[in-house]
């Protein structure tokens, strides 16, 4: 397996591309200067397209991924607004967009040569939205999308048809914690359960989803210490392949915090871990043996080995890279 590292830094305007070995070591594979400040990175279904959001000239860069996993830029379109978080459908036919600063969220095509086009959809007034997350699609071929509405203490629930545009879900929002601030979700990859970091209290909150199409909250969990006492900024989240474990980033203390999941899904704190500081995103590799954390505070990544049978972090080594990272992700592809 061939798995490539990409890393967003805005304060100097480029994409770090690393070789990622099993060994966890890093080599370097290409430095590329963007047209702005980069932030949100996607990369496609198939693996081949990898799309950058920047600012302040608010657009989309579509780069093609080489076979050796280096970038090569094959267009932009504009965005309506400052992107903080974006998605891709599974069928790699739309890109979803959510602006924390403007306030909304975008639709824009992609096309069958890969190149994102210009929103086609704008929906405002969904306050602070940080991010977009994809659920699987229903019976009618309409995928579940959901936007985290910080400032709102809200996940909108949408609908995506299959002719590109969100219409609000049936059965309604969920409403977390009031103060929670939800920033980030991701999906546990077999047991159906939902997980979504609340940025302002610091907390995890466990749903599942239900018979009738419901979500329905199980758990809600700190994920700093016990006794901490400083401030509370919490950043990132992912589940490792294999779904036994979850691992949290916070900002102010530079922690990462692990969670165990059972069986039956339910969640457990086993421990917190020194990273970079600011880790601002973080991204788990396909095999489920690395952790890499981008410092945007340090400008270093750390690649932390996850421990096959304990799920315990150890840094393995750190990396330089642009000023401000904040973005972590990973392909993997399967060799012929």
């Amino acid at each position: 397996m061939q798995q490539v590292v990409y890393v967003a830094s805005p304060a100097s305007q480029q994409i770090h591309v690393f070789a990622l070995a099993d060994t966890g070591e890093l080599t370097p594979l290409q430095v590329v200067d963007t047209p702005g400040q980069v932030q949100p990175l996607a990369i496609s279904p198939n693996g081949r397209w990898l799309h950058a959001a920047v600012r302040p000239d608010f657009a989309l860069i579509s780069y093609r991924i080489e076979t050796d996993g280096r970038l090569e830029t094959q267009g932009s379109a504009p965005l309506a607004g400052s992107a903080s978080h974006t998605a891709i459908s599974a069928d790699g036919r739309f890109l979803l967009a959510a602006s924390y600063a403007f306030n909304q969220v975008t639709v824009s095509a992609i096309g069958a040569d890969g190149r994102a086009a210009p929103p086609h959809q704008q929906l405002d007034g969904l306050q602070a939205a940080h991010s977009v997350t994809l659920l699987r699609a229903n019976k009618q071929g309409e995928q579940e999308v959901l936007v985290a509405c910080l400032k709102e203490d809200c996940i909108l629930r949408f609908l995506l048809c299959k002719e590109g545009r969100l219409r609000p879900h049936p059965l309604g929002d969920l409403v977390t914690a009031s103060g929670a601030g939800p920033r980030h979700l991701t999906l546990h990859p077999s047991n159906g359960d939902l997980y979504c970091l609340n940025e302002l209290d610091c907390t995890i909150n466990r749903y599942r989803p239900t018979a009738d199409g419901g979500i329905r909250l199980c758990q809600s969990l700190s994920m700093l210490p016990a006794g901490y006492q400083g401030e509370r900024w919490g950043a990132d989240l992912h589940v490792t392949p294999d779904g036994r474990f979850l691992y949290s980033s916070e900002r102010a203390s530079s922690l990462l915090t692990q969670f165990a999941i059972a069986p039956d899904g339910e969640l457990g704190v086993v421990g917190h871990f020194p990273t970079e500081s600011m880790p601002r995103g973080f991204a788990i590799d396909q095999s489920g043996h690395w952790l890499l954390a981008a410092g945007q505070a340090s400008h270093q990544l750390a690649v932390h080995r996850i421990d096959p049978v304990s799920g315990a972090l150890t840094l393995l080594a750190r990396y330089h890279v642009g000023d401000g990272a904040m973005w972590v992700i990973v392909l993997a592809r399967h060799q012929p």
